[in-house]
């Protein structure tokens, strides 16, 4: 039975049951009356889900939402709310004090903020109760010193537009300036360290620990002033010829290795990458992090020299953050961090040892004449770098598998999004990642002028143009991000295509190899057919008495009951009125072969469609078949085998006969090109079903990220928009191990587990009869 989700009366209705005769009631009633149209629907929904919690509960939220209302909006008060539940889930007595001291702090805090401050108590009392109590209620010093931190720190959001004007002024280039809550991983959630991808910067969503507001934007901007200078003076790659001198050194001092060679990856004739000369050192985490800071400072000189006017700014902020750095151990540990410390042209402020400052004054040395300088480059830093680990060779090896806690960079230099959120960057072999640890992998020149276009490039259905296939059309959707619980608009591309074969033996062959199938389907669909009319009882209006009812009615009457009024009977014709989209994922992983036969997922799909169709075509039910995968966000591909108001034809075998893997399962945006088309079909049932082989994935990484909850979480929000338009959905998957994503996305539609995927083909039209009728 079609589940609807109550009107505003039947809610306060429902409310009216459980308040009535309470003084929560009247609290209630007073708050709706106040309250705008707006908030009546929020309330209606928050109060009976804190009904369903404790009246009490329901009650002191009522008292205090007046209050609460003065400084946020109904998704707000909605959120508030959910907060309080968390809280009643731990202890009912704290959530009554959460909703009785929490409404006004929402005049100096937003909800997420406020949230922070809440599970900061619930953490708190998981380790004492007795704090609980006064954490909630305000007369806790923690408390109070954690609602100051939060007040008194600068929001990113407030920012970000004069710092996207600032980074854009700066190198003429139009980055994307976002919080690092986005990347939803946090090594170090007390870091501020930027995480760059691309053309995006990553900032820390606030910032609490320096001085006032006003440092807070410095380091906002000095933040993104080290990246711009990174674009600008660093790179990654340099000529293999002018790295020779140095690469001969390295192999001649570490003999063990000259004949080893190593690439991190395929380079143009006569390029060579900077991790392919730190693999030739025998410690390359080691190489690879004096490298970065070295690096860093030669990138930082060539900033103040180049904008002079931030060289204020950048020494204060930067000697503020040194001081706030933990004292090193020693041996390594306590020249690299006093490496960090002369590289930024400051002095160490700790004891160090004799042995450490003799390799510090030679350090001085190597930093005047190759750093320090107009003009240095990243070969300059390499050559420093093989200088500066010979000397610590010479005075501590051998270093090849010395350990020393990695050094932590500073606070405003930035990360490339490749390093970030790696469990153990700094394990063998992954000097790459110890790189980007300081030097970002971005290189682009500032071309604002060629922004645009490449742009448009990057729309263009990569698959579908190799082919040749003729676009239909692009269309933009927005996509749902469960981090900011909210859309992203016009966050992704979906382009229609319609693909193009030359042959439909496939088709034909599979239509034999199945005959005897396809005739047995048939003969089950036929029996699907409807009669031409459908006599219907007990109708208010019709072309005869219904005698039943009309006895049931005169018995009612004789009791003192007030009867029923359908007293009639009519025949109505019956039609079966069903159109069904199929939507086929081709992602990569249907090449997978299975089966005695070893038939790839994508033929077991085809063949599937390939019976389906024919028994459809007997019934006589609309249908439409498409096949999708992606690319990126900006490359959705929707390959339409068949519209609903096409014939089954030759040229529909083509397509189908000519479908293959592709890429990576975008699920949302095809999910919602499809409810886009099915809105346009007229038929009282619309259905879409989905036949996959695994979970939606996308590999982009960043902000287009599209795995785990950011996929399944896109992919629900999508099925509810179907929901919402009267279109029903169900899942068929031939995943062997789904795990918890297909409960998570698909339960409230409608899935299916098809164990043995060679039998899909016979499974799918039972399947589709049993969702139909």
């Amino acid at each position: 039975m079609e589940h609807k989700d109550p009107t505003e009366e039947e809610l306060v209705e429902l409310i009216g049951s459980r308040f009535s005769g309470s003084t929560y009631w009247n609290n209630f009633c007073s708050v709706l009356e106040k309250s705008s149209s707006t908030y009546h629907g929020e309330l209606l929904i928050t109060a009976r889900m804190l009904l369903e919690k404790d009246l009490m509960l329901a009650g002191v939220f009522f008292e205090n939402f007046p209050k609460a209302a003065q400084h946020t909006g109904s998704e707000g008060i909605r959120k508030w709310a959910g907060i309080g539940i968390k809280i009643f889930d731990q202890d009912k007595d704290l959530a009554f004090d959460y909703f009785s001291h929490s409404a006004g702090l929402l005049k100096d805090l937003d909800v997420s903020e406020l949230e922070m401050w809440a599970l900061h108590g619930i953490a708190l009392f998981e380790e004492d109760p007795s704090l609980g109590k006064p954490y909630f209620s305000l007369n806790s010093e923690s408390s109070k010193q954690f609602i100051e931190g939060l007040k008194g720190s600068a929001a990113l959001n407030e920012m970000v537009s004069v710092l996207r004007y600032y980074a854009l002024g700066l190198s003429g280039i139009n980055f994307n300036i976002l919080s690092r809550r986005m990347l939803q991983v946090e090594q170090e959630p007390n870091s501020l360290n930027p995480v760059i991808a691309g053309r995006t910067i990553y900032l820390a969503p606030r910032i609490r620990k320096y001085g006032d507001l006003g440092d807070s934007f410095r380091i906002y901007k000095l933040s993104i002033m080290h990246e711009v200078g990174h674009l600008q003076f660093s790179s990654h790659k340099i000529e293999r010829d002018d790295a020779a001198g140095l690469m001969a050194d390295i192999r001649s001092r570490y003999t063990t290795i000259m004949k080893r060679t190593y690439l991190s990856g395929l380079q143009p004739e006569g390029i060579i990458d900077i991790a392919d000369i730190i693999a030739l050192f025998p410690n390359k985490a080691l190489a690879g992090t004096i490298l970065g800071v070295l690096e860093d400072a030669r990138v930082e000189y060539r900033i103040m020299e180049h904008y002079k006017g931030v060289r204020s700014d950048l020494e204060r902020i930067r000697c503020q953050m040194l001081l706030t750095r933990s004292v090193p151990k020693g041996g390594l540990e306590e020249f690299m961090e006093s490496l960090l410390w002369i590289s930024t042209g400051h002095e160490p402020v700790y004891n160090i040892s004799e042995g450490t400052e003799g390799l510090l004054e030679e350090t001085r040395t190597l930093l005047k004449d190759r750093i320090f300088h107009e003009g240095s480059s990243v070969l300059d830093s390499l050559y420093t770098t093989f200088r500066i680990y010979a000397m610590l060779d010479d005075r501590m090896g051998p270093l090849s598998h010395k350990e020393y806690e990695t050094l932590k960079n500073i606070d405003y230099r930035g990360v490339d999004i490749g390093a970030y959120g790696r469990k153990d960057p700094f394990s063998p072999g992954s000097h790459e990642s110890i790189i980007s640890n300081f030097i970002p992998q971005s290189e682009m020149e500032p071309e604002p002028d060629k922004e645009e276009p490449k742009e448009e490039v990057k729309r263009q259905p990569a698959y579908a143009m190799k082919k040749n296939w003729k676009i239909l059309g692009s269309y933009m959707y927005d996509e749902w991000d469960a981090v900011i619980s909210d859309y992203k608009a016009d966050w992704c591309t979906v382009n229609e295509i319609e693909p193009f074969g030359m042959s439909s033996d496939y088709y034909k062959d599979a239509s034999e190899h199945y005959r005897h199938e396809i005739a047995l389907i048939k003969q089950v669909f036929d029996r699907m057919k409807p009669e031409a009319f459908h006599r219907m009882k007990e109708q208010t209006d019709g072309t005869e008495i219904d005698i039943d009812a009309f006895i049931d009615a005169l018995m009612q009457k004789k009791c003192g009951i007030n009867p029923d009024d359908r007293l009639y009977l009519r025949w109505d014709k019956h039609e079966r009125d069903v159109a069904t989209l199929f939507l086929i994922d081709v992602s990569y992983s249907t090449h997978k072969t299975i089966g005695y036969d070893e038939k790839s997922i994508v033929d077991i799909e085809k063949d599937s469609l390939i019976i389906m169709v024919q028994a459809l075509e007997s019934i006589g039910d609309k249908y439409a078949i498409c096949a999708f995968s992606g690319q990126t966000r900006d490359d959705v591909e929707y390959f339409v085998i068949k519209e609903f108001h096409e014939e089954l034809s030759d040229n529909v075998a083509r397509r189908i006969s000519v479908l293959e893997p592709v890429s990576n399962t975008r699920l949302g945006p095809a999910i919602r090109h499809s409810i886009r088309k099915l809105d346009k079909v007229d038929a009282r049932t619309k259905i879409i079903i989905l036949l996959s082989d695994g979970e939606p994935f996308d590999t982009s990484r960043g902000e287009s990220a599209y795995k785990d909850r950011i996929a399944e979480e896109d992919t629900r929000i999508a099925i509810k928009e179907g929901t919402a338009k009267g279109i029903h959905f169900f899942c068929i998957t031939v995943d062997p191990d789904p795990g918890k994503y297909l409960d998570n996305i698909f339960s409230d539609a409608g899935y299916t587990i098809i164990d043995d995927a060679s039998s899909l083909p016979e499974r799918l039209p039972i399947l589709y009869k049993k969702i139909t009728t």
